[in-house]
């Protein structure tokens, strides 16, 4: 690993430590029918846009991250470290500038020297969904309403046959008032919204994100 992918490691480590001190706004349950997968946390900090999600698929899987939005709305930093049965399995760093859109993969079959992979794309005006219920995500799509976006999952970038769908287009329809359809990929996204922000989102696949707490 070169000198530049060491200080970026460095800089997701210096995350880990920040979300500790997170005091959360927001929380979710994830379900599947009655089921319940896990919970989720999101605040809207100074520093960001920071999420942890707690989910369980027969072991404890974890995903926190942090994003930075700028004026236009589009992400200007992208933080996010994955981590199964309490171990870092994997980093992904994401910046949005110079006219680049760059994402950095950091993956820890070696714990003490991870594989690393860069992709790059030059559309800069791209939302990011991250595919694990962050609900920031979801938060500032809606903040700033588009009947069609252009979208980028950068986990699918961890698996090469999945690479061509992460990125892609989504529509966004408007229902009624705090109603939203959002479509990608054959999936739609149901979400009802008040004034705090997202209440529900309803997946056709049969997963239910609810807010228990704000």
């Amino acid at each position: 690993m070169n000198k530049i992918h060491l200080k970026l490691s460095i800089l997701v480590g210096v995350f880990l430590v920040f979300t500790v001190l997170i005091t959360f706004g927001a929380e979710y349950i994830v379900r599947v029918d009655q089921m319940e997968l896990g919970k989720i946390k999101s605040e809207n900090t100074k520093n960001g846009w920071v999420s942890i999600s707690n989910l369980e698929y027969g072991e404890k899987y974890t995903v926190e991250t942090r994003t930075v939005y700028g004026k236009t709305g589009y992400f200007e930093q992208y933080e996010a470290i994955f981590k199964t049965n309490d171990e870092i399995v994997a980093k992904i760093l994401g910046t949005n500038k110079q006219n680049r859109v760059s994402i950095i993969l950091y993956m820890y079959y070696d714990p003490k020297n991870p594989s690393v992979k860069t992709f790059t794309f030059d559309n800069t005006e791209m939302v990011i969904l991250d595919n694990n219920f962050v609900i920031p995500h979801f938060e500032m799509m809606l903040k700033t309403p588009s009947p069609v976006f252009t979208i980028l999952i950068p986990q699918a970038l961890f698996d090469p046959s999945k690479t061509e769908k992460a990125s892609g287009t989504a529509q966004l329809k408007r229902t009624a008032d705090g109603r939203y359809i959002l479509t990608y990929e054959g999936l739609q996204i149901t979400i009802v919204t008040d004034k705090s922000g997202i209440v529900t989102m309803e997946y056709s696949n049969g997963i239910t994100v609810e807010r228990v707490k704000k």
